[in-house]
């Protein structure tokens, strides 16, 4: 049983701790010899109520008694007919080393209240303090070495009697913040810690003389998302500022991007929160801008002049491993004016809602069925007067699906043509007038229709047949619209005499000449000689034929580059890794991939009823194969010249 017993110190009579049988009579014999050595009692009972609480006396430091217990309640003051406030409770504490003690001195009443920290001397402070109307806490740190004796406070603010209690705890100090200590076998690249803008400001506390900083027309090499120290989660983003010029534009690309990296820029006005007014690519993934290469790149004109902020975001969280680095580079592509001419008024100052939309990589995502208007061929800040506009679309598009994209609400004048894509950047085809009998009476609005054979995205370029210049552009407007499914049978037209127009003799255009080799890359021709696949949605359904009994498919591939166009595999020449499908004609359902060896070759077998589909992804190459077995060659042009632009 734990016991109390009296303990003289420098500081007179203190109850002290003992363990012994008879613990209730020395508790007891302590209380009466602290009530007949002081005197009277503290306080009249009369007066406040109750006794006087069990450390009084204890108004001095030297008469300061140890606490006990980390909840004390029912402290009392006691205030005499005068109003003085004088009286105050000392207390003490013992704080071991690298602790921290926080204590609370709180009352019942709504009356001041004020605890305070000393050292034992009761005159040199100790620690920090708040106050709170009844409320008042303190702080004291030990770092002394050793365990060390503190006194404690407690002052009545008021003219009133109080009742008050005191709670405290201990807690160890901290660990110090973690020190640049690199990871295992990584080491930042020199620009970190920039994963923030405030750390990107740093440029002598931490990171030396080193900004992360990046001029316009430079490159930065062997970036990284290696954490900065041991102690910091994974670095997720790097910032960089840039100086930009008013109505300069801006590309900003992230090239030789290594796996376990995966970057998405944005730009940012000083403030680093506010995205820059119709930048291009900030709010949507920008990454893989170019099909099966890693990396970047945005297009940004800068409204005033000033230090801007990139910020480059890595979203794959794999586990950091040597060589995971990326460049990033930031070029001028177009300057601006040091002084408007008088002749910048002669330029329309109107382009459409979606430009600046002249390239496949800036092209403006549509929905399919949704109609698009008020589109027109006024060129983004055109630095000429002769200076043309293209519009590029990035239309969803899903394999085995009917896809039918047209011009129509053209304006006079307007002649539109349009040009569909792969997602690779291969042209499937292209139309200048929809209707042979329509463009007779002046409708030279466009349509093409074609069959997808993958799940995707398909670029769609929209142009001027008779392009106008850039101050003409505003007056060339039109609506385009992409509908899933084949297009409507035209519905025939009636005469004032009633007597209905018999739709003209649809006449299928020349078909496509088939390639001398299978090469994924069309023989290059004008745009407005592109071939159409003639679809007749006037054709009755074809009946359903038995299904006929499973039969083995057997494919060879073979993939190489022409490199000196003798049209053969030579040794060395063979593309290793290249996806090969087959995928089931009718049903687009898909029946077997393969990836080529180091010659470029791939085989493949499989057991379906009908004729199947042959695809090569990364090339845009399809092709259908009824026969039992087939052999396939693709020859890779090094250098194609492909349609990328109408005239």
């Amino acid at each position: 049983m734990v016991k109390m017993a009296i303990r003289y110190g420098r500081r007179g009579l203190r109850p002290v701790l003992i363990v012994g049988p008879a613990a209730a009579l020395v508790a007891f014999i302590l209380l009466a010899f602290a009530t007949s050595s002081a005197g009277a009692p503290h306080r009249p009972a009369a007066q406040l109520g109750n006794f006087p609480d069990q450390y009084e006396v204890n108004d001095t430091y030297t008469q300061s008694k140890l606490l006990a217990g980390q909840v004390v309640v029912s402290l009392t003051f006691y205030v005499s007919g005068t109003g003085n406030s004088n009286d105050q409770d000392w207390y003490s504490l013992f704080i071991g080393n690298n602790q921290i003690l926080n204590l609370t001195a709180a009352a019942q009443q709504s009356a001041p209240l004020f605890a305070r920290g000393f050292l034992t001397n009761g005159h040199t402070s100790a620690g920090t303090y708040t106050d709170n109307n009844n409320i008042s806490t303190v702080t004291i740190t030990n770092t002394s070495g050793n365990t060390q004796e503190y006194l404690i406070r407690v002052t009545n603010g008021s003219s009133q009697n109080l009742v008050y209690q005191i709670t405290y705890a201990f807690a160890p100090i901290p660990p110090p913040p973690p020190t640049n200590t690199p990871l295992p076998g990584l080491v930042p690249d020199t620009y970190e810690p920039n994963d923030t803008i405030a750390e990107a400001l740093l440029t002598t506390t931490v990171r030396g003389p080193v900004a992360s900083f990046i001029a316009a027309g430079n490159s930065i090499q062997n970036l990284s998302f290696t954490p900065f120290n041991d102690g910091r989660p994974a670095d997720t983003a790097d910032w960089f500022s840039f100086y930009g010029r008013a109505g300069s534009i801006y590309q900003i690309n992230t090239s030789n991007v290594q796996p376990g990296v995966e970057t998405v820029l944005a730009v940012y006005q000083f403030d680093g929160a506010t995205l820059l007014p119709g930048i291009l690519g900030s709010t949507n993934p920008n990454n893989r801008y170019i099909a099966g290469q890693r990396g970047s790149q945005v297009i940004v004109q800068i409204p005033a002049d000033g230090t801007y902020w990139i910020r480059v975001t890595n979203l794959d969280s794999s586990p950091r491993v040597p060589g995971q680095t990326y460049a990033l580079s930031a070029v001028e592509i177009l300057q601006a004016t040091a002084t408007p001419g008088p002749t910048a008024t002669a330029f329309p100052a109107n382009p459409d809602a979606f430009e600046y939309n002249g390239w496949f990589d800036t092209a403006t995502l549509i929905a399919p069925n949704t109609d698009y208007r008020n589109l027109n061929f006024v060129p983004w800040n055109p630095p000429t007067p002769n200076t043309q506009d293209n519009d590029f679309f990035r239309l969803p598009v899903k394999q085995g699906v009917y896809y039918s994209c047209y011009t129509f609400e053209l304006s006079p004048g307007t002649d539109t043509n349009i040009i569909a894509y792969n997602q690779d950047q291969v042209a499937l085809g292209g139309n200048d007038d929809a209707d042979p009998s329509g463009k007779l009476r002046g409708d030279f609005s466009s349509r093409f229709t074609w069959l997808s054979g993958y799940t995707g995205y398909a670029y769609i370029l929209v142009g001027e047949v008779n392009p106008p210049r850039a101050n003409e552009g505003q007056t060339r407007t039109y609506a385009l619209r992409c509908d899933i499914g084949l297009p409507p049978t035209p519905t025939p037209t009636v005469d004032p005499r009633g007597t209905p127009t018999p739709l003209p003799t649809f006449v299928p255009p020349t078909p496509e000449p088939p390639e001398p080799t299978m090469t994924p890359f069309p023989t290059p021709r004008t745009a407005q000689n592109l071939p159409i696949r003639p679809i007749d949605a006037r054709q009755p359904t074809p009946t359903v034929q038995p299904t006929p009994q499973p039969r083995r498919v057997v494919v060879s591939v073979q993939i190489h580059t022409e490199v000196n166009r003798n049209n053969a595999p030579d040794p060395g020449e063979g593309i290793a890794n290249i996806s090969v499908r087959l995928s089931d004609e009718a049903s687009g359902l898909p029946l077997a991939q393969a990836v080529t060896d180091a010659d470029g070759r791939a085989g493949l077998v499989v057991f379906n009823n009908g004729a199947v589909r042959l695809t090569v992804p990364l090339f845009g190459y399809s092709t259908v194969i009824t026969t039992d077995t087939a052999s396939v060659r693709i020859a890779v042009i090094s250098s194609p010249d492909l349609p990328k632009r109408l005239p």
